[in-house]
């Protein structure tokens, strides 16, 4: 049994594997907490790279991996309860069926019972689960295309298999990042455990994978080729949304808190099935006066553009790779750079390059991966971010508190953190330009105006420095989690 820790941190796909806002964040909350014992749970997909992109402080005294839609082999079929259908079948209906299902008890009480002889050969590979499959096509997509379905509800339960077969780690206290599986593990903590369940919302989990499978190739766009039109069949993109709200929906009524990183999310969480009560926001910060020293270091360059970021269709590269190509027709002088990870989506990545080459742009536009940025914050003038869904952007707090300025969309938080909240006293102003989403003409001219407007430019330079510096320090967001983390852990 593993050593019970003070908090169990779970992490979704990122922390200590993958680098970038929510890892480091992470990693920050662990070493600034040092007074408390974390075990960091992380959920990563299936076929890993389970390079470390961190090590561990010395108060992680646990780590646990879980593969969604890995499982053991288990025990011959024939060992398998006979009741095992019969509790697994409404569960798994009612997961794809409802947004805001949560009735897993049953499916939580008989995994635990029956852990050691679960796996492949009971779950997936029997036949009783082929006839599970088959009764659930029957009554949900009739006449339907089989192979898509069947590729859907195989994977879906091969992943709720994975996330619930697990033993969970020992910790007093589960601290989530996001929703999704990984909320779905604050859900059984709190039904097996009983231990209370903190959830810090980066960006809306559920919502970014809304968009994602909208945009998806790979989920067939496919229902019942009954033409009635009443009883109307839904489809296989519609299981998988009605999977990860339910997860969402499960995470926020098992919540003691439910933190959003800016005001604008709570409604959204709200909806989602949160309780207002149980809402509230903590910013994220950074340490200042590290950021204050670098503000001092610049080099003389060319006028030079920065994306910085996953290179995922989220973050609509191919937006800023347009209106690169726009600016460059007016400004042959500028530099282009795009730095951040490409490996995550290995076919977006190639659309992007294809794209670069097509618009003339492959001697201009670099894409350089994984760098430290500090290395770049001497040479770049201005930053562009064209994410159609965030929360509130750490790079943002990161290049904006040495002065350089964003042109971003108007996603999350980046419309607060350009031109202030509501409730700035006294307002400060403008720290960048705010642009609609994937419009590359808008984002190019934003980009033109603040490359040929110096008074313009250096004014939301020093703007956006001071707003960072004045509203978002690292040591006022763990006061507010030192707090909390007392609040729970006497």
């Amino acid at each position: 049994m593993d050593v019970e820790a003070d908090i169990c941190i779970v992490s979704e796909g990122s922390y200590p594997y993958n680098s970038g806002g929510v890892a480091e964040w992470v990693h920050k909350l662990v070493q600034e907490h040092q007074e408390r014992t974390f075990h960091i749970l992380t959920l990563m997909p299936p076929r890993p790279d389970l390079t470390f992109r961190y090590r561990f402080p010395k108060n992680v005294v646990g780590h646990t991996v879980y593969i969604v839609q890995d499982l053991p082999v288990g025990a011959h079929a024939s060992k398998a309860p006979k009741e095992i259908w019969k509790i697994i079948g409404p569960a798994f209906k009612g997961l794809i069926s409802s947004k805001t299902f949560n009735d897993f008890v049953p499916l939580f009480d008989f995994f635990k019972r029956h852990r050691k002889i679960l796996g492949k050969r009971i779950l997936s590979e029997s036949m009783d689960a082929w006839d599970f499959i088959l009764e659930l096509y029957n009554e949900k997509l009739p006449s339907g295309p089989f192979k898509a379905y069947f590729g859907t509800a195989f994977t879906l339960g091969l992943s709720l298999f994975s996330v619930v077969l697990p033993e969970l780690p020992n910790a007093k206290l589960f601290h989530g990042v996001c929703t999704g599986y990984a909320g779905f593990m604050l859900h059984r903590a709190k039904i097996e455990k009983g231990v209370p369940c903190i959830l810090t919302e980066h960006g809306i989990y559920s919502n970014e994978r809304r968009i994602e499978i909208a945009m998806a190739t790979w989920i067939a766009e496919v229902g019942s080729l009954d033409l009635a039109l009443e009883d109307k069949k839904k489809t296989l993109k519609d299981f998988w949304l009605n999977a990860f709200f339910s997860f969402a929906y499960a995470c926020y009524t098992s919540c003691d808190e439910i933190i959003s990183t800016f005001d604008g999310n709570q409604d959204i969480q709200i909806e989602g099935g949160a309780d207002p009560r149980k809402v509230r926001t903590i910013v994220h910060g950074i340490s200042l006066e590290k950021y204050k020293t670098l503000q001092l270091i610049r080099k003389k360059h060319p006028p030079t553009i920065a994306f910085i970021g996953r290179v995922v269709p989220i973050k609509d590269v191919k937006t800023f790779i347009r209106a690169c190509s726009i600016v460059k027709q007016h400004m042959p002088e500028v530099r282009l750079y795009a730095l951040g990870p490409t490996e995550e989506d290995p076919e977006y990545f190639q659309e992007c390059q294809e794209l670069v080459a097509l618009l003339g742009l492959a001697d201009q536009l670099k894409f350089l991966g994984r760098v430290n940025l500090e290395e770049y914050f001497a040479e770049i003038d201005l930053i562009v971010f064209t994410s159609i869904s965030e929360a509130q952007p750490l790079v943002i707090l990161e290049m904006g508190a040495i002065g350089i300025p964003f042109v971003a969309t108007n996603v999350g938080a980046c419309q607060q953190l350009l031109n202030g909240s509501i409730d700035e006293s006294p307002p400060l102003g403008a720290g960048g330009i705010v642009t609609p989403l994937v419009n590359p003409e808008a984002t190019a001219d934003a980009i033109m105006r603040m490359l040929s407007d110096h008074e313009f430019y250096q004014k939301c330079s020093e703007t956006i420095a001071k707003r960072i510096q004045t509203y978002y320090s690292f040591e006022q967001q763990h006061i507010e989690y030192r707090k909390l983390y007392k609040k729970y852990l006497r």
